[in-house]
């Protein structure tokens, strides 16, 4: 069974600020998400890092299909490269925050949990679009991503 909790104030504040990123891309969705934030409640899923939303069942049940937000951060933990995402969940009605994750990408416990602003590093679709530079430690991606980004609008 598991247990659902609020975030914490560090959660809260990153996770506003990936969705306000973010926001130009999604004008017709981001003040709901943002609005959702301020009322979620999350759970682990296989560590404190990697939460999930807590859905009512009728809500979980519907979900169709999901995306994750085409503006990730790239902040440094002890010289190693941690990617901050949002995962969002299509249902019929709604696109909802589904998936906060904040992964060391060397597979170690952070050390220190990266802080909403400019030292972090913005990627779009593979490319660093702004932020700090950390791109000698998580390169730039050559995947061509082809229309992705007009399906998440």
């Amino acid at each position: 069974m598991r247990t659902c909790r609020p975030l914490a104030q560090h959660e809260h504040a990153l996770l506003r600020f990936v969705i306000s990123t973010n926001a130009q891309l999604y004008p017709r969705l981001a003040d709901r998400w943002l609005a959702q934030v301020d009322s979620c409640s999350v759970f682990e899923i296989d560590s404190p890092y990697f939460l999930a939303i807590c859905h009512d069942e009728a809500t979980e049940s519907s979900g169709c299909d999901a995306y994750t937000l085409r503006r990730e951060f790239v902040g440094i933990d002890e010289g190693v490269a941690v990617l901050v995402y949002v995962q969002i969940m299509k249902t019929p009605t709604n696109d909802l925050i589904d998936i906060f994750s904040v992964d060391r990408l060397d597979g170690q416990s952070l050390k220190q949990y990266p802080r909403p602003g400019p030292e972090l590093m913005i990627m779009e679709l593979g490319k660093r679009i702004g932020g700090a530079d950390w791109r000698s430690v998580y390169k730039e991606s050559e995947f061509p991503f082809g229309d992705q980004a007009d399906k998440q609008t």
